[in-house]
């Protein structure tokens, strides 16, 4: 039987989404919480038009983070949504953060527009290592998708009432626009040799003086 691979949702993708979510649903008001399984939450946002719903997954072979229609209601009574519910009542969204090419989400509450963030939702977005945490003022968790313990992560375990860390960052080079043609040459000649004569064909299809080694 042929299955369809599941999408996943790279860091270009991320970035569109994000995009878009900050010109819809912020600012707004958190309303409603709601897990339609044990890997997926559901967020209801008050805005000056509608109730706008945002479906987080982390679940390891799909997590996503994407605008949904009004979802039929149930899982409200789950330990997550009743927790994010309580939390987050009557906090407005007031910013959501992605920075260069890390996938990691923050949404920030507060109690209006100007004030001190008062709750922070993290969204990572890392595969098998993908997460939903809520923290406090000190960046305290809260409450969290899924508990990671020591036997499951030497290097980063995290539960309630741990103070969040971030991931270990993401290894290589990062882009820039100011550097130099050379040093992007450079860099390149470092990649596989069948990357290589990819991007060989392509750029001196496009300009015969860009050479490769």
């Amino acid at each position: 039987m042929n299955t369809v691979p599941i999408q996943t949702m790279d860091l270009t993708t991320l970035k569109a989404v994000v995009f878009e979510l900050r010109k819809y649903i912020v600012p707004s008001r958190f309303e409603k919480a709601q897990q339609s399984d044990s890997n997926t939450v559901q967020l209801g946002f008050r805005t000056l038009e509608n109730l706008s719903w945002l479906e987080i997954s982390w679940l390891a072979e799909s997590p996503r983070i994407v605008q949904i229609n009004p979802p039929k209601r149930h899982g409200e009574k789950s330990t997550l949504a009743k927790q994010l519910k309580h939390l987050l009542a009557n906090l407005a969204l007031v910013e959501i953060e992605q920075t260069g090419f890390e996938r990691i989400i923050k949404f920030k509450f507060s109690s209006r527009p100007g004030e001190e963030t008062e709750k922070e939702l993290v969204i990572e977005i890392m595969g098998k290592h993908s997460n939903i945490l809520l923290l406090d003022k000190e960046r305290k968790v809260i409450t969290l998708g899924k508990q990671i313990k020591d036997s499951q992560s030497r290097l980063r375990p995290i539960g309630t009432g741990d103070i969040y860390t971030s991931p270990p960052p993401l290894k290589g080079l990062v882009p820039y626009f100011s550097e130099s043609f050379n040093s992007w040459k450079n860099n390149i000649c470092l990649v596989p040799s069948t990357f290589k004569n990819s991007l060989k064909n392509t750029y001196q299809g496009i300009s015969p003086t860009i050479t490769f080694q």
